[in-house]
């Protein structure tokens, strides 16, 4: 008998979730109080929504392609190194936005920085509650994520005071002071297996030789193998996972569209009010906060397959989101956002669920860093591209309804993918 390390699947692990969701309350849920907090001071730089845009569209980028290397970073430094170092850089962004003067001082700390910074957070804290738990883990990401949720509700009473009482340098040194919060530190729990070194052979299997010429036989020896190596290319290898990371993508994209323009459909499409619009965003967050805290539980007891839940609520999403482009009056509007804040907060929960459930069937959970770093380089790519085709289609169309029906394509395809892929593997 001998003993070995397995995730303690609750215990401590739970205060490891809480950890996570501060981090997400004091570090994610930042992106959406930017313009609350930069908004003045822009305009007192001369700077308005082409200079805000241009901040946030770089900062998508960094938080999305520094999925090329966070992956890499997460192997060689371990989950919480990787985190505390995100949590570092996010805090230091701020700190620095504080004293910067002119537009590229922003983008260069708060867009490239504090992106990356961000990009850094969200694998490492997904990975180190992946080795947490197991059987739970649907629920624990939950939670985890739910701080994100928390913090959009609460982060722009805070900022709105902190701005009505300092200026705008002292009260981005306080926020930034709290993205500094990084996680604990976890513990596994012991559990005993037979050794089976009695079953091993006496003699063990010969390791890599070298040739006459000095190099290795099996061992990487280029610089090119070794990067390779450490990127995890080989899994680009599979057919199976490019389809479930350009679904997911494809997913995201819609989802960020959606984001962007629900405001705009409402007011322009619908012709509600201000505040009547802001009645129907508050329901779809309320019900996305109390989904992500409630169905995960229920999925996890049910044991059903992250893709699967995630396919399910796209398909719901598809006909909440068509149904909603057709409505123009405010309780039908709400009932429908309500209904789309549930799904949607389904889909965001499974996303990087459903890659760790692909890497786990395939014993390849070594990858799971790098798996999800090409997830984020895709939905970086795919945001880029078709994100911005979708506002063109806005612009070109006039119509925000025609653009919820444009979205819908999107996650359609990606259940036809999904479908697909499930069809052909069952038939073989």
């Amino acid at each position: 008998m001998r003993a070995s390390r397995v995730p303690p699947d609750g215990g401590y692990g739970w205060v490891v979730v809480a950890g996570v969701a501060l981090v997400n309350v004091f570090n994610q849920s930042l992106v959406s109080v930017f313009g609350l907090m930069f908004a003045d001071y822009l305009a007192s730089l001369g700077e308005h929504a082409f200079g805000a845009a241009l901040v946030m569209n770089v900062c998508n980028i960094s938080l999305n392609f520094s999925g090329l290397i966070t992956g890499p970073i997460i192997k060689r430094f371990k989950p919480r190194k990787a985190a505390i170092l995100g949590s570092l850089l996010t805090g230091s962004a701020l700190t620095l936005c504080s004293y910067s003067t002119k537009l590229w001082q922003i983008v260069l700390s708060y867009s490239v920085t504090f992106g990356f910074g961000l990009g850094l957070i969200q694998s490492s804290t997904f990975v180190a509650l992946n080795s947490f738990f197991r059987l739970r883990k649907g629920r624990a990401v939950g939670f985890a994520l739910a701080g994100t949720g928390v913090g959009q509700i609460l982060m722009p009473l805070l900022v709105q005071f902190l701005l009505s009482n300092f200026n705008f340098r002292d009260a981005t040194l306080i926020i930034g002071g709290l993205a500094f919060n990084g996680p604990v530190e976890w513990h596994m729990t012991e559990s005993f297996t037979e050794d089976g070194r009695e079953s091993q052979p006496l003699l063990a299997p010969d390791k890599p030789t070298k040739q006459a010429n000095g190099t290795a036989c099996r061992k990487p020896s280029c610089g090119w193998a070794k990067l390779a190596a450490l990127m995890d290319f080989e899994i680009l290898k599979q057919v199976s996972f490019l389809n479930l990371i350009i679904g997911l993508g494809l997913a995201y994209t819609a989802s960020t569209s959606f984001s962007l323009f629900f405001p705009y459909f409402l007011q322009k499409s619908a012709n509600l009010t201000m505040l009547e619009a802001a009645n129907c965003m508050s329901v779809l967050s309320t019900t996305d906060l109390i989904t992500r805290i409630t169905v995960p539980a229920f999925v996890d007891k049910m044991q059903f397959s992250h893709r699967t839940t995630f396919l399910l609520a796209g398909i719901c999403l598809v006909v909440a989101r068509s149904v909603m482009a057709e409505m123009r009056s405010l309780i039908p509007l709400m009932v429908t956002s309500a209904f789309y804040g549930i799904f949607r907060s389904i889909t965001i929960v499974n996303q990087n669920l459903t890659v760790a459930e692909y890497c786990s069937e395939r014993q390849i959970e070594k990858m799971l860093p790098n798996a999800l770093g090409f997830n984020m380089v895709t939905k970086g790519i795919l945001v880029l591209s078709l994100g911005q085709i979708l506002g063109w289609f806005a612009d070109f169309t006039g119509s925000y309804s025609l653009n919820l029906h444009a979205q819908n394509l999107l996650l359609a395809t990606t259940c036809v993918l999904w479908l697909c892929e499930m069809y052909f593997k069952d038939d073989n």
